[in-house]
C-alpha cells in the first residue's frame, strides 16, 4: 500500500511536531510545508521537504491527498475552505476554530465538498482515556455521580513571549489546555448541559485567566469540576500524569476521580475502588482496590494512522466537525459564564 500523501500547513510549535511524526511514519509521506512565516521554512529544510507560503501553490504542485491545519484557530475555516474546493481531506487542530460561526462554516464545507474533516482532540486516541470511558461507559461504576479533574503546572515564563497567549480571544489556560478536559468530560461521561466558572488573573497580571474554577452539571444529572491553572508547582496535571509528551516532567499522581453509585475510579492510575461485598455497602464496610492494566501508546501516532485509514476510506472520522463544534461551545460558554459571572446553559440562546 502505497503511503498517504499529506501536508502541513502551519508549521509553529504543533505543526512542528505534526510534520516530525508524517515525516517518521512509514505509513506517511510529508510532500510540503506550508506557513506565511518564511522563518519556518526550517521545519521543512529539516525534514527534506519542499516549503510554500501559499497553500494553494503547495497544493498544486505536491498533490497531497490530505492536509493538517495547525495555524491560528481564526485561519481554520479559510485554510479549511482552499483545502475543501481542492478535494483534500483535512485533520484540523484543535479548537476547530475560534468561534461558532467559523465552526458551521467549516462543517457546511465539509458537507458540500464531500471531504472528510477530522478535529484533533488527540486525547481520545489515548489508551487511558479510552479505557476510562469503557469503564464509565460500560457500568462498572454504576451511574456516574460526580467527576472531579485537576489541572495545575506551571508555564514557564518565556512561554508568554508569543503575545497571543497573553490576549483574547486565543489566549488563556482555558481555550489553549482546558478544552482536553472538557472535551474528554464530554466523550467519557456524556454531554453537558450547563457551565458555571469563575476566574482570576492574579497571578500574572494579564489580560487572560491563569486560574479558574469550572462547576459543571451533565445532561444525565451527574456533576463535576475541574480545578484549572497554570502559575503552580504541581504534578496533579494530564500531561505530567501520563507520560504521553516528554516535553512535562513524568509523575505518578492521579489527577482525574470518576465517582460512581458503585465504585470509584482514580485516574491515569487507573485505581478502582468498590466494596468488598455489593451488599454490604456504607462506609462501615471494608473496600477493596484493583488496577485495570493499560498498554501505552502515543495518542498523536494513534491519531495520525487513523487520519490515514479515514483517507483510505477505512474508517468514519472519530470526531468530526458536528462534535468538535460542542465541545468549543462548552469553552466559549466557560468564557462566557466568566465574563457574565453567571451560569451559562449550553444551546441557550
Amino acid at each position: 500500500m502505497n503511503p498517504v500523501r499529506l501536508a502541513i500547513i502551519g508549521a509553529g510549535l504543533v505543526g512542528k511536531t505534526h510534520a516530525n511524526l508524517v515525516a517518521a511514519h512509514r505509513d506517511c509521506e510529508l510532500v510540503g510545508v506550508c506557513d506565511v512565516d518564511p522563518a519556518r521554512s526550517s521545519v521543512a529544510q529539516g525534514l527534506g521537504a519542499p516549503f510554500y507560503s501559499a497553500v494553494e501553490e503547495l497544493i498544486e504542485r505536491e498533490k497531497p491527498e490530505g492536509a493538517i491545519v495547525s495555524t491560528p484557530n481564526d485561519d481554520h475555516a479559510s485554510v479549511v475552505e482552499i483545502c475543501a474546493r481542492r478535494s483534500l481531506h483535512v485533520l484540523i487542530e484543535k479548537p476547530i476554530a475560534g468561534t461558532m460561526e467559523d465552526a458551521s462554516h467549516i462543517i457546511r464545507t465539509a458537507d458540500e465538498t464531500g471531504i472528510k474533516a477530522l478535529v484533533g482532540h488527540h486525547r481520545r486516541h489515548s489508551p487511558y482515556i479510552r479505557e476510562a470511558r469503557s469503564i464509565v461507559k460500560g457500568g462498572t461504576l454504576g451511574n456516574l455521580v460526580a467527576v472531579s479533574m485537576l489541572w495545575a503546572l506551571l508555564k514557564p515564563a518565556d512561554y508568554f513571549d508569543v503575545q497571543w497567549r497573553r490576549r483574547r480571544p486565543s489566549g488563556g489556560p482555558t481555550l489553549i489546555n482546558l478544552i482536553h478536559e472538557l472535551d474528554t468530560l464530554r466523550f467519557v461521561c456524556g454531554e453537558i448541559r450547563q457551565v458555571y466558572a469563575q476566574a482570576s488573573s492574579e497571578a500574572r497580571n494579564l489580560e487572560v485567566e491563569d486560574s479558574l474554577a469550572i462547576s459543571i452539571l451533565f445532561e444525565s444529572g451527574a456533576i463535576g469540576s475541574i480545578l484549572g491553572t497554570d502559575a503552580t508547582p504541581s504534578p496533579w496535571s494530564y500531561e505530567s500524569a501520563v507520560h504521553e509528551n516528554p516535553m512535562y516532567f513524568p509523575t505518578d499522581e492521579n489527577c482525574y476521580f470518576f465517582l460512581g453509585t458503585l465504585g470509584s475510579l482514580a485516574f491515569p492510575r487507573m485505581e478502582l475502588w468498590s466494596y468488598v461485598d455489593r451488599e454490604s455497602s456504607g462506609w462501615q464496610y471494608p473496600m477493596e482496590q484493583s488496577r485495570v492494566g493499560v498498554e501505552r501508546a502515543d495518542p498523536l501516532v494513534s491519531q495520525l494512522e487513523h487520519f490515514c485509514r479515514v483517507i483510505r476510506g477505512e474508517e468514519s472520522p472519530l470526531i468530526d466537525g458536528r462534535d468538535a463544534a460542542k465541545s468549543l461551545s462548552v469553552v466559549l460558554a466557560v468564557l462566557e459564564s466568566i465574563e457574565r459571572q453567571a451560569p451559562v446553559v449550553l444551546g441557550d440562546e
